[in-house]
């Protein structure tokens, strides 16, 4: 069962339809992935039922912009020893039934992680690349749309 709290959004809205996120960076799929994240933490949140767009009252729209690494620490020989994952994320809130944004915003979040040298020097499980920092950096982002929806309910 889905339940909102009462007086906290607009009454018309009963339902969400989650819009496939546009990638904007040259990182493949990485649209495909951050929908397929969204919809899960939907569901697990049971916010609110998610419904195709044609019968949904609000749609959830989400474009990522920008993904960079940055040089983020230096060892004492001057080695890069840690990178910075930084992704930037523009996202909407359509009213379906008045026709009208309800929120927009933009996040950014980053990850920290470590060089191949510097991985090279941890036991496994403290090791950190990049593949795993964008996990985390997706993850944080679909928790952090969740909590700017819910933040305003």
């Amino acid at each position: 069962m889905y339940s909102t709290r009462p007086g906290t959004i607009p009454p018309h809205i009963k339902s969400v339809a989650i819009k496939e996120t546009v990638n904007s960076t040259a990182e493949f799929n990485l649209g495909q992935k951050f929908t397929e994240l969204q919809i899960q933490k939907m569901q697990l949140e049971n916010l609110l039922p998610i419904m195709d767009e044609t019968i949904a009252n609000s749609i959830i729209y989400t474009d990522i912009k920008r993904l960079s690494d940055a040089v983020y620490t230096y060892d004492e020989t001057v080695v890069v020893k840690e990178y910075k994952l930084t992704m930037s994320l523009d996202f909407k809130w359509y009213d379906v039934v008045n026709e009208l944004d309800m929120m927009e915003k933009t996040l950014s979040e980053y990850e920290i992680y470590y060089s191949d040298t510097q991985n090279s020097k941890l036991s496994p499980q403290d090791q950190v690349n990049r593949e795993d920092a964008l996990d985390l950096l997706m993850d944080k982002m679909a928790d952090k749309v969740l909590i700017e929806l819910t933040s305003e309910w």
